[in-house]
């Protein structure tokens, strides 16, 4: 959730004033200021690039600065970024905005008519730039921290990028990437860090964060939806899938660095869970093989965390109501509804946020049962 003022948390919850901003920078330079009539952010914690956008302007006809006549021009996919903003005016004509990420422009569309200029802009946040950057020879990722390693293989790819790492204690060994040519830097840095159970995307302020991945044990709940007065929540739906269920991870060390082969599993061994190991939902384990980590210690956290990501129902909570910007994706919020017999707390996986004023704000959650350290099983090393 994107801190911001205990005056704007509460606007958004009644009756207020909404606007919402679009700039186009080039680098550190501001180029102008959009007058956007729609459009939305979606917010994936599900996808590597984690923010998309698509805004919408008509320009009067007799005045079509905006329409570019070149590769150069404002308006253009070959290197401008869009910031977008949604925010509240207050009763004072104050006004507060909040982030919704900073995009890299890729496709400009323009229609004339009767109306007007129409014109549409599509963007991608800024992990695109690292995504399309590849390695033109392999790239060698040497030992030492997690967050050390991911630092330089980003700034190999995009040099002036802004990071926000925390120290993980985790110590990766040395891998070899990019020895084919269709590679991609960024999936790269992405799977590296889910590997060993951090997240890795680029922020609203389009700044490059490494967080360690949620789970519901200790989790502060940042938002709630109780049936009643101040509830936001339009309508709810509910679902129920064991399709991509695991209800264990089995977690193997290979590879050059690791002298002896490790094996770890970690387990859902609740007996009060649906998805009870020895239950009868029964095995169902996924399988992770890395060459990233040396000891079976580090494996155990990793299966550990990893296994926060599948366990339970893998029961999904989706709603639409009204527009808290401050929201992201992996953030936990309280949900209660008696119609849906909903009455937990969820994970948000992804968010749609609207630009316009009228529109509402779609999202989707999963629920995850915390998995205790008493419920993970060491087997070999």
């Amino acid at each position: 959730m994107y801190p911001a003022s205990a005056a704007l948390k509460s606007a958004v919850i009644t009756d207020h004033v909404v606007i919402a901003k679009a700039e186009v920078w080039n680098q550190d330079q501001k180029l102008t200021t959009l007058d956007i009539d729609k459009g939305n952010v979606k917010v994936d914690a599900k996808s590597a690039i984690r923010r998309t956008c698509s805004v919408h302007l008509v320009t009067d006809r007799s005045n079509t600065n905006l329409v570019p006549d070149s590769g150069f021009d404002t308006l253009t996919p070959f290197g401008n970024e869009l910031r977008l903003y949604r925010g509240v005016q207050f009763a004072d004509g104050t006004e507060e905005y909040v982030p919704l990420g900073v995009f890299i422009m890729t496709d400009i569309q323009i229609s004339d008519s009767n109306e007007g200029v129409e014109i549409n802009i599509e963007g991608e946040d800024r992990s695109l730039k690292v995504s399309r950057n590849k390695w033109l020879e392999p790239y060698h990722v040497t030992n030492g921290s997690l967050e050390d390693a991911i630092e330089d293989l980003l700034k190999d790819r995009y040099d002036d990028i802004q990071t926000n790492f925390p120290v993980t204690n985790v110590t990766i060994n040395q891998v070899v990437l990019g020895a084919e040519n269709e590679n991609d830097p960024w999936k790269d840095a992405v799977e590296l860090c889910e590997l060993v159970g951090f997240d890795l995307f680029f922020d609203p302020n389009g700044i490059a964060t490494m967080r360690q991945f949620p789970s519901l044990d200790g989790a502060v709940v940042v938002a709630s939806y109780v049936e009643g007065s101040n509830n936001t929540i339009t309508s709810i739906n509910r679902n129920m899938s064991s399709k991509e269920t695991y209800n264990g991870v089995i977690y193997t060390l290979e590879g050059s660095q690791v002298t002896t082969p490790v094996r770890v599993e970690a387990w859902d061994e609740d007996t009060t869970s649906p998805t009870y190991r020895f239950g009868v939902f029964g095995e169902a384990p996924t399988f992770v093989t890395s060459n990233l980590l040396a000891t079976e210690a580090q494996a155990l956290t990793a299966a550990y965390l990893l296994l926060n990501r599948y366990i339970g129902a893998q029961e999904s909570i989706g709603w639409n109501g009204l527009v808290d910007p401050t929201l992201d994706a992996n953030d936990v919020v309280y949900i209660s509804n008696t119609g849906a017999k909903v009455d937990r707390v969820v994970i948000i996986d992804s968010l749609d946020i609207p630009l316009a004023p009228e529109d509402q704000l779609t999202a989707d959650a999963r629920v995850v049962r915390v998995v205790d350290a008493n419920e993970i099983v060491q087997v070999g090393g």
